[in-house]
């Protein structure tokens, strides 16, 4: 649930000729990452703050709300705030939320400062978690998707600070495996690419941004965590190292799902879960920003490339996986419709 005990407190709008900034308590955080990184470990140790609210359901939206408004204009009338909500109505994250709550975009309208990508997002994620403008308290969206977009996300929200956390190539490759049935070949590949731009904004505004390693946050986490709580300007709190609720659900096999302690073991499975020939192709596709981040290829010596034509034919095998897997649930159709709309919105 996104905080329910907030959900009914009153809305507080800054008063006209007021900046929004001026009243926007503490400012807001996006944990990005790559899928099955850690990112929803993060959020859930972070969320113990009560100087944090992060978003419980990933957002993947702004992206198409930025375009929208650029296309058709600040949404300052109803008719216009209407269409733009029939417009992301079929987002995923839609799908999602606690279907006894019903969404209202009249009471997210009054929630948003102002009508700009920005403004319209921070008033949406304000009116989920319930974070009120005089509150000193940041607002926060966790969405793996957004390691593309960290640019537009530093350009649309000036007080923005971004938590960039990395999992080593190999550990990550395992896991998409084992989640969504993934080429690892395919999800190195992206890995190598997505990584290494996010790396580069990182150390070109430190300022703004923070690399998190899944690794030492598991060994470390009060060191790691301690870190974290100074960029961000939160108290930091050993409660901070055990979570609230488990980050993902329990689904045996003594793996770490169900978990709310921190499993400090939980990484190098890759040695027991892939065959050495794997290992090397995962590292191959990913040494260069493997080095990058101080990560210690096995096998591999020099970084290979993916054609186009291989990259086309592995994604047609991911997406073949992606949809037969949510078929049971939704049906052909609503399989298609719903990874299609994914990724509309979110690129």
């Amino acid at each position: 649930m996104l905080h329910e005990a907030q959900r009914e407190a009153p809305v507080i709008v800054p008063a006209p000729g007021v900046p929004p900034q001026a009243a926007t308590g503490a400012g807001a955080v996006f944990i990005v990452g790559m899928p099955r990184s850690g990112t929803k470990l993060l959020r859930g140790l972070l969320n113990q703050s009560p100087g944090m609210r992060v978003l419980d359901i990933e957002t993947n939206f702004f992206p198409f709300l930025a375009r929208w408004v650029c296309e058709h204009g600040e949404p300052h009338e109803e008719g216009e705030f209407e269409r733009l909500y029939e417009a992301l109505r079929n987002a995923p994250y839609f799908s999602h939320r606690a279907a006894d709550r019903p969404f209202s975009w009249q009471e997210w309208r009054q929630w948003c400062a102002t009508c700009d990508a920005g403004g319209l997002f921070e008033g949406f994620v304000r009116y989920e978690t319930g974070t009120r403008r005089d509150e000193h308290v940041m607002w926060g969206d966790k969405s793996p998707a957004y390691i593309r977009h960290i640019d537009l996300l530093l350009q649309h929200f000036p007080d923005a600070r971004i938590v960039h956390i990395v999992r080593d190539v190999r550990d990550h490759c395992v896991s998409m495996r084992r989640a969504w049935h993934k080429d690892v070949r395919r999800a190195a590949y992206q890995w190598g690419r997505d990584v290494a731009a996010a790396h580069r904004t990182c150390i070109a505004q430190p300022q703004r941004c923070i690399e998190v390693s899944y690794e030492n946050l598991l060994r470390t986490p009060q060191t790691e965590l301690s870190r974290l709580c100074a960029f961000l300007d939160l108290q930091y709190s050993d409660a901070m190292t055990r979570l609230h609720k488990p980050a993902e659900p329990a689904r045996g096999g003594g793996r770490p799902e169900g978990a709310t302690e921190i499993v400090q073991n939980n990484f190098g499975k890759y040695m027991q879960r892939l065959r050495p020939r794997e290992i090397r192709d995962v590292e191959s596709l990913a040494f260069d920003t493997m080095r990058a981040l101080g990560m210690q290829p096995l096998y591999a010596r020099r970084q290979r490339s993916m054609g186009r034509i291989e990259q086309t034919l592995r994604r047609l095998k991911d997406a073949v996986h992606l949809v037969s897997n949510a078929r049971g649930k939704l049906g052909l159709g609503g399989a298609l419709r719903f990874h299609l709309t994914h990724g509309r919105l979110a690129h």
